[in-house]
């Protein structure tokens, strides 16, 4: 074990060299939080009747917080830009009527507070190469899951899916997508893109064989689930990742066009093989409707933009005064109505005003922004940036093309840039190159 290892542990900790430091309470409570918000939506379909992923992860950050060995967040601006933010979000949820809305309290937890919250709490829980390579193992393990469970109900294999209600998503048809244990196929794609990369950072990482194969069998789960998902945003956000990071990293950079032919090579035999992926696939590919649904709602939200720039409409309101702003177009049909924004920016200018949205972006421009261009001190550290570079991709352009609602996809981003931009949120010792 390395002497940077062991400065993080207590001298009682260093006997067991063979599974790495005993880690706190807080950091498996966070993993199993995670791992439990796959089923976000879910849990009644479980027999659970309490959500248990949120208690787990506010758990965990309390017991962080009493931790006195804790790490101390530097000051940056990206806090008081959260915070503002919270506040403007929350007051445009308490304008409408009536806020015991479960839907629309739940969003604003889930699409404004946990995730910014998740930005430094990724930089300090996740405080040494065992905890973050603890998260990528977690991660390797997810996407075998929902990769085989995406596969699954592609397939239609019914006696394989657990839980059952996973029975639900199976494909049917060349319209029908498989989503995984989220029942649609846009988190399943997400999740699995960027588990690619984590997965893939932790075959390159890990010291241990059994979690190089684990690793391995993550990417591999996790190509699958893009694949079967049949959503473009995901293929879109998986090419620009795998090619941003291919041209970066040097020793890949001479392998690119060997691996670009060969996944080529592969999916071109995917096609003549198996038929039916062949027609689902240019079914998607053309596919218009989805295309109708983003621009009626993109242009309602311009409406709303103009005519309520200051206050927009209300948080989580657009999804029931729709009716009232979505007009025909002189080109392209009225499809689905009582949608949401297919545009996260958007969606914020329209329902909580220019400057909600302002903020939003701020608090990108503001934290994960700064630590991606921030000069990496450490080997993990442009790893990490890399993966984080990835999560971009995986977070924008869904966010371009439609609500981006999902719980775990964007935990997930968030922490990531934490992770990635840890160089600048905590003041780290010059001695360590681990933390």
């Amino acid at each position: 074990m390395s002497a940077s290892v062991l400065a993080t542990t207590t001298p009682d900790r260093t006997s067991l060299p063979s599974i790495g430091p005993r880690e706190p309470a807080y950091v498996w409570l966070f993993l199993a939080g995670l791992v439990l918000t796959v089923f976000n939506g879910h849990t009644e379909d479980l027999g659970i009747p309490v959500p248990l992923d949120r208690a787990l992860l506010a758990l965990a950050v309390l017991l962080w917080l009493l931790d006195p060995a804790r790490e101390r967040l530097r000051m940056r601006a990206f806090y008081a830009v959260a915070a503002a933010t919270i506040l403007w979000t929350t007051l445009s949820w308490m304008s409408t009527w009536p806020i015991t809305d479960t839907s629309t309290a739940f969003a604003l937890l889930d699409r404004i507070i946990v995730p910014l919250a998740m930005f430094p709490l990724g930089a300090a829980i996740f405080a040494t190469s065992h905890r973050r390579e603890l998260l990528l193992r977690t991660m390797a393990l997810i996407a075998t899951y929902v990769g085989f469970s995406g596969l699954m109900q592609y397939l239609g294999v019914q006696s394989l899916l657990f839980p059952r209600y996973l029975v639900a998503g199976i494909s049917q048809g060349a319209n029908s997508r498989p989503g995984g244990p989220w029942l649609a196929p846009e988190p399943l794609g997400m999740v699995s893109v960027l588990a690619i990369f984590m997965a893939g950072l932790l075959v390159h990482v890990s010291n241990h064989r059994l979690w190089r194969v684990v690793g391995a069998i993550g990417v591999i789960s996790g190509l699958v689930g893009t694949l079967v998902c049949l959503t473009r945003s995901s293929w879109l956000s998986a090419i620009l990742g795998g090619l941003v990071i291919g041209l970066l990293v040097p020793r890949l950079r001479r392998w690119l066009p060997m691996i670009i032919i060969g996944l080529l090579g592969v999916g071109t035999l995917l096609l003549v093989v198996f038929p039916e992926f062949r027609d689902a696939l240019v079914t998607r590919l053309f596919t218009e409707r989805s295309v109708f649904d983003r621009q009626n709602t993109n242009d309602a939200a311009l409406q709303i933009i103009q005519m309520l720039p200051l206050f927009g409409i209300g948080w989580g309101q657009f999804i029931v005064q729709n009716v009232l702003w979505v007009r025909q177009a002189d080109d392209y049909p009225v499809t689905t109505v009582t949608i949401e924004i297919h545009n996260v920016f958007l969606s914020r200018a329209a329902e909580t005003g220019v400057l909600g949205a302002l903020l939003w972006i701020l608090c990108f421009a503001t934290g994960p922004l700064l630590g991606l261009l921030a000069k990496p001190n450490s080997v993990w550290a442009r790893h990490w940036k890399l993966v984080g570079l990835a999560a971009f991709f995986v977070w924008v352009v869904p966010s371009l093309t439609s609500p981006n609602p999902y719980v775990l996809p964007n935990y997930l981003v968030w922490l990531v840039w934490g992770i990635a931009a840890r160089g600048i949120l905590i003041d780290l010792p010059r001695r360590s190159t681990n933390a």
